[in-house]
Formats: structure tokens, sequence, C-alpha cells
């Protein structure tokens, strides 16, 4: 049996009882559970596609013979600035990080940013009730608090609020954080307005994102305010996500700056994420001086009405292997 066959994947199915019209992966998700087989043949897909992008000939390419794994990197890539790169350094499935480990007598120190698009908002809008919830380790908690609702509602409406949604989980709380944090809801509207405007956009630091709009002519009513909707939503969110990679930048250049002298080196930024190779007889020193260039790099780069308010924290842990890290 080919497996990458749909219709023998449906034969194969149909031995067992089971019926279906495609053999796409949403539809086999919800059959999971009625036999073995559907299990397999979901575990079977995945490590398919992962010897596919992840197998020889991805090894070949991109791991050299010292071991290391390296990528081409992008430090500014698309309209938040987000540092992108290649060989799957961003997309490294789980069951592949056991195999990335430190070398003998060193450790990693991982360090990611906690909650950091909340905070960002807080510092960039200047909403001093939102920046007094950011010196709680977990700000979501003192939000829920303020909205009277639970704490998973609160982070959905202002993740929510960020993204530009409108409906579902955490939309009633929406209209709480109207009311309780609405300097920082006004700095989204803004946005939101002026990118469905079809107006460019700056983030706190300064990157230029470009709002491209088509000819309204040669579209419907409905279709031009679908764009629009969608520009504003995207609006809303580039300004915290710029901002945010202004911010992690800054970050990871004070850490390569004042670990050197540690014998560390940054071997991955990811996201919100930063990886320090460091000798393990340094390792609880890397790890201070990790979290001292965060509030270092705040104090450089926040709005100066924000520096003192605005708390930002990182989840750090010291591992032998980045799959360890939680």
């Amino acid at each position: 049996i080919d497996l990458r066959n749909p219709a023998n994947v449906k034969s194969l199915l149909r031995r067992v009882g089971i019926e279906v019209p495609d053999t796409r992966a949403w539809r086999l998700e919800q059959l999971r559970d009625d036999h073995p087989v559907v299990d397999a043949l979901l575990v079977w897909r995945k490590a398919d596609r992962m010897s596919t992008t992840f197998g020889y000939a991805w090894l070949d390419e991109h791991v050299g013979s010292d071991q290391r794994l390296r990528g081409s990197w992008s430090a500014a890539d698309g309209a938040a600035g987000r540092m992108t790169a290649t060989a799957g350094l961003h997309n490294l499935p789980a069951e592949l990080r056991p195999s990335i480990v430190a070398e003998d007598g060193y450790v990693f120190v991982r360090s990611d940013l906690g909650q950091i698009e909340p905070r960002i908002l807080a510092s960039v809008s200047g909403d001093q009730d939102l920046a007094h919830a950011t010196q709680d380790n977990d700000m979501y908690a003192p939000v829920a608090q303020r909205l009277d609702v639970e704490r998973e509602v609160a982070k959905v409406a202002v993740l929510g609020a960020m993204y530009g949604q409108t409906t579902g989980h955490g939309a009633v709380a929406l209209q709480g954080l109207e009311s309780a944090y609405p300097v920082a809801m006004q700095y989204l509207r803004t946005a939101d307005t002026a990118a469905q405007g079809g107006n460019d956009l700056r983030t706190y630091g300064g990157r230029l994102i470009r709002m491209r709009v088509g000819d309204a002519n040669e579209m419907s009513d409905r279709d031009a305010r679908s764009r629009a909707a969608a520009r504003g939503r995207y609006g809303r969110n580039a300004m915290v996500q710029g901002a945010a990679a202004e911010l992690f930048k800054t970050w990871a250049v004070l850490v390569r700056a004042r670990t050197i002298e540690l014998g560390a080196r940054v071997v991955l930024c990811l996201h919100d994420e930063l990886l320090v190779h460091t000798p393990a007889d340094q390792a609880d020193r890397t790890a201070q001086v990790v979290d001292d260039c965060l509030q270092e790099a705040a104090f450089r780069w926040a709005p100066q009405a924000s520096r003192s308010s605005v708390r930002f924290v990182t989840d750090t842990s010291i591992v032998s292997r980045w799959s360890d890290a939680k």
C-alpha cells in the first residue's frame, strides 16, 4: 500500500470499516480515536513530512563537518521586522530539538521574553493602567481581575485586541478592555483606522509599514470593505509586532556584546527567544547578564514615559539540550 496515494489510503481505511470522502488531515484527525490505524497513519504522515524536509539531503546541505547547523539570516524580514532564518532554524520540529546539544564543557542559557506583546503595547501606547499590570510576572492575572473574567478569557481578549479579533471567546471581554485600558485601545484603534484608509504606518522605532491599496474601481464594495478591514487588523498588529522586534534585537545585540568576555556566544535568535552557548562554569553569570541586558535594552529602547513603569520579564533556564528548556 502506498500511503502517499489517497486512493490506497481510502482502501486501507475501508478494510477497517471507515468510509471517508477524502483523506485530508483535518478529516482524519476527527477519526483518530475510531481505529488504531488512523492514529498510526497520522503519526506516519508527520514523520514522513519531517524526513522529507529534514532528512539526509537537509543534513548534507546545512550541517557542517563540525556538526554545527547553519543557515542564512535576515535581520528584518516582513512588515514587522522580525528576524528570520533558513535551514529550518525557525521551524525545527520539537522531535529534532534533542539533537541540539551543547559542546563538552558548555551549556545553553535559553531565555524567552515573557508576554512580550502586551508589555510592548503598554510601553508604546503609554497606558499607565496597563503598565501597572506588567509589574506582575503574569500580567494577564491582574487584567483578568480588573475585567472580572477568567485569566484565559482576559488573555484571549488582549491578544484579540492586538490582532483585530472582534468575535469569539474573548469578544465580550474586549468591551471591558475599552473602559479599563482606553489609552492602549485607542493606540490600536488609531493604527487600525489609518491602515484601513491606506495610510502607511511607522513603528515606535521608525520602521515603515507600507499599506498597499488596490484600485477600488476594480473591486466590489464588499471586497473593498473586506480588504480595508484586513489592512486594519494587519496595521494594529504590525505596530505591536514591529516594536517587539525592535526591543528583541536591541536585547540580542547587548547580550552578544556583554557576554563575549564570558566566552559565550548567541547561537540562535528564535522569535522572542535567545539561545546562548556558554562555558558551564560561567552559566549562572551568563544567565544573569542575559536578564540584565533585557532591562538595559528596555531602558535604551522604550519611550521615556514608560521606562520606569513597564516591566519586561524573561523565562531563563540553563540546559544541556535545547529540548530541555521549558
